[in-house]
């Protein structure tokens, strides 16, 4: 079923205006949506009530009546999430968060990055890259750190549309195909 990028927009536009834009309840709000998407990715049942035709709307309001308030949702954000099962559109739980985490960035000035490093990485040089990359794109970054040992060495920087390769496994990937050329 395709995802209505204009009615998720609009959902999330509505989530934001409808809340306090402190960033702890905005991470809430992050949180509960992300809780929302491995549901819908995860949980067959759930995923099966919600999207179901033939399932009746007071039960699939009952069952989002009851994940929100377990999950300590504001009474007016549950509203608007119950509204979108209500109106027929429960695919965009699948993306929901990911635009709102966009949003939410776009309010702050923030972006969110990833490192990816063959070892471990000490605070300091943690601190070194993300003082450069933001000065680089201008904008505060929140990052990640992932190990992955399939790199060899060095790192995978990425930052909003800003990326950096400086892994041993790229190298060896260009020179491959350098050499394949020949």
């Amino acid at each position: 079923m395709k995802i209505d990028k204009k009615y998720l927009r609009k959902v999330v536009k509505e989530i934001i205006a409808k809340t306090d834009k402190s960033e702890e309840n905005l991470l809430k709000i992050s949180s509960i949506l992300d809780i929302l998407n491995k549901l819908f990715k995860e949980n067959q049942t759930f995923r099966n009530i919600v999207l179901n035709p033939k399932a009746s709307m007071e039960d699939k309001e009952k069952l989002m009546e009851k994940v929100l308030s377990a999950l300590g949702t504001d009474a007016e954000i549950s509203k608007l999430l119950i509204k979108i099962v209500k109106d027929k559109k429960a695919n965009i739980f699948k993306e929901l968060n990911k635009v709102f985490k966009f949003e939410v960035e776009k309010f702050f000035g923030t972006v969110q990055g990833e490192i990816i490093t063959a070892y471990k990485i000490d605070e300091a040089l943690l601190n070194e890259i993300k003082s450069v990359i933001e000065s680089k794109i201008g904008k505060k970054v929140e990052f990640t750190v992932k190990e992955d040992n399939s790199l060899i060495g060095g790192a995978v920087i990425k930052a909003g549309s800003y990326i950096i390769d400086t892994s041993v496994k790229s190298y060896l990937k260009r020179l491959e195909s350098t050499l394949s050329r020949f």
